[in-house]
């Protein structure tokens, strides 16, 4: 894994829109409030796009992409937001000037498709976490804020988290180790079978997701296992599963954690539902990539510095 190049605490952050377009005053507040933090802002021609139904055609969002990469005054690239239409990008993206500048990338949801691409074509990590016009816009949880700056501004060459005061249920206990590597589940299934998926090979797989049906949940679930992904890693951390229901009467009465634990509840490595990750509120930032140790016994996530040295 390349170490990531450090961010400067007055440093410049870029700001732009991969997937689908931002709502322009939670851009502004977004800004606003990463400007109170002491930084720079550099907008991407993409907050202010429109494509179909993306923020700007695959052209212009990967220009975006590419021009932060290879700006020397850009320390981070933070997501406005996520939605649909990344992984529209991955085949257009040059990962050779990605690995060339390692910067941390920051988002969630249909951000995904860049992480796991830039993990496996540039051997990047980056951050699973708060983006611009979402979090930074709104009255942020601070458990959310603090741990987010606490990663990116880390002098230390481990993290550890506990999340012993979260409403964490263990379903299977014991230690794991390896590469943390996730995001949402149903990006994650669409990228699987494509030349830009990570192996998962000893991973602590980490997974999530929002607005999907219990029916759908379990087809991501099968594509993965069918894959032979669940046979292949070290724990599994399931996080949120918000707004996850069931709509449609016949179905109603089977419970989305039902369906988890089905896939789950009997595997002989560490298993935790309900983490504090995901599209809620409160959610801790995932970097995608880094060595990784679970504890549930101590319930304890200890994580690698990806400023630190490399670990090849």
């Amino acid at each position: 894994m390349r170490s990531l190049l450090p961010v400067k605490k007055n440093g410049t952050i870029g700001v732009l829109a991969p997937a689908f377009p931002a709502d322009t005053q939670k851009i502004e507040k977004g800004i606003a409030y990463l400007i109170s933090k002491g930084f720079k802002v550099k907008r991407g021609q993409s907050l202010s796009a429109r494509h179909l139904y993306f923020s700007g055609s695959d052209e212009l969002r990967v220009t975006d992409l590419e021009n932060f990469f290879r700006d020397p005054e850009v320390d981070m690239i933070l997501c406005a937001r996520g939605g649909w239409g990344t992984l529209r990008l991955l085949d257009r993206i040059d990962y050779h000037l990605i690995a060339q500048n390692p910067k941390p990338l920051v988002g969630y949801s249909d951000i995904t498709t860049l992480q796991l691409a830039f993990l496996k074509k540039a051997n990047l990590p980056s951050f699973s976490g708060p983006m611009v016009a979402v979090e930074m816009a709104e009255e942020s949880d601070l458990v959310t804020e603090q741990h987010f700056w606490q990663q990116i501004f880390n002098p230390h060459p481990w993290y550890n988290f506990s999340f012993a005061r979260e409403d964490v249920q263990v379903w299977r206990s014991g230690k794991a180790h390896g590469p943390l590597i996730g995001g949402c589940l149903s990006m994650l299934a669409h990228q699987l079978g494509t030349p830009f998926m990570p192996t998962l090979k000893n991973a602590i797989l980490f997974l999530e997701d929002v607005g999907e049906a219990p029916y759908k949940i379990d087809r991501y679930l099968a594509q993965l296992k069918q894959a032979g992904i669940f046979d292949q890693v070290s724990a599994v951390i399931l996080g949120q599963f918000l707004d996850c229901t069931e709509d449609n009467e016949d179905r109603k009465g089977i419970a989305l954690e039902t369906i988890l634990k089905d896939y789950f509840a009997d595997r002989d490595y560490p298993v935790i539902y309900n983490f504090p990750y995901g599209h809620g509120m409160r959610k801790f930032t995932m970097p995608i990539g880094v060595k990784a140790e679970l504890d549930t016994e101590q319930k304890q996530l200890k994580l690698q510095n990806p400023f630190g040295q490399n670990s090849v």
